[in-house]
């Protein structure tokens, strides 16, 4: 039987998973504008799963719209993989990924995330304990990896080759190194060397690729250019998720219209003490129309659904 990513239509273009970001209502705003054709949850702590799984119920809240969804974790202890699959699968959530790429010091230097990039010891150990945790569960949920091309240089070939020999179902390979975090030149190069060893490998393999895109148009010509199966497009859709539209411009009055919108579904979703979760997004929306600069710096001052509402009613007058 076919996993749900061998089903996807490709070229395969979906939001990147980012912590403090892709939640539930940023999705539920995606899924209304521009479906991407897989989204992520934020990332999950196994660590800290495995001690309070309560403290996760909104970080693993999904709503069928939003099918196919993946849970992604992180984490150094293979036996907090395995028990947090274990719990995870009652959610039928469509994949499960781990982050072997992270950049984040407060993961890294525990030994999870990018750290684990060339790690093979225990890398192997935290797969093979995720893959027996989903042979437990009996529902066949595909297992990917999201990485990079390694830590201060590249190793690509040797980390990809070993990644081949595990039953995954997706790896998506970000073309920056570790010690560059989310900033300066990606290596498609890597990335084109990373799809030739899985298509050679292993052709069932699916094959994404990750890191600076700016639009829809430059990630399917690094489809091409790299012979991927998709892309993830991440910062690229912070305050943008007309992105997944090819060539198109919001209006003035469709961003404002989102803002309101994203600002309800936070309101709804959360404690109204942590209404502020939307300020980063309010950061982002308003861009290309005049006033812009004046209505993000208001919004930013905002501690509650009313006083966007009274901001951008003021803003239009």
């Amino acid at each position: 039987m076919k996993n749900f990513w061998q089903q996807l239509p490709k070229p395969i273009f979906g939001l990147a998973p980012m912590d403090g970001v892709t939640d539930e209502p940023t999705r539920q705003i995606q899924c209304l504008i521009a479906k991407p054709g897989v989204m992520y949850t934020e990332f999950i702590s196994v660590e800290g799963f495995v001690k309070n799984p309560k403290v996760f119920d909104r970080k693993t809240f999904f709503q069928e719209n939003e099918r196919p969804i993946v849970v992604q974790l992180f984490g150094y202890t293979p036996k907090c993989f395995f028990e947090t699959i274990l719990q995870l699968s009652e959610k039928n959530f469509d994949g499960i990924d781990i982050n072997m790429g992270c950049p984040a010091t407060s993961v890294v230097k525990k030994g999870g995330g990018g750290e684990l990039i060339g790690n093979y010891l225990l890398s192997e150990k935290i797969i093979n304990h995720s893959l027996k945790a989903i042979e437990k569960t009996k529902k066949k949920i595909p297992l990917s990896i999201k990485t990079r091309i390694g830590k201060e240089k590249p190793i690509t070939k040797q980390w990809v080759s070993f990644l081949c020999n595990f039953p995954l179902a997706e790896i998506t390979i970000h073309g920056r190194l570790l010690k560059q975090g989310r900033k300066g030149n990606v290596n498609w190069e890597e990335t084109k060397i990373a799809s030739d060893i899985i298509k050679q490998q292993r052709s069932d393999l699916i094959i994404l690729g990750n890191g600076g895109i700016k639009d829809l148009k430059e990630a399917k010509q690094k489809v091409k250019e790299c012979n991927l199966d998709g892309i993830l497009i991440g910062q690229a859709a912070l305050g943008n998720p007309w992105i997944f539209k090819e060539s198109y411009q919001p209006t003035k009055e469709e961003i404002i219209k989102t803002i309101i919108l994203h600002c309800h579904k936070v309101n709804d979703f959360y404690p109204k003490d942590e209404f502020v979760r939307v300020l980063k997004h309010l950061s982002w929306y308003p861009k290309g129309f005049p006033g812009c600069v004046n209505l993000k710096i208001k919004l930013l001052a905002c501690k509650s659904l009313e006083q966007v509402i009274n901001v951008i009613q003021n803003f239009e007058k």
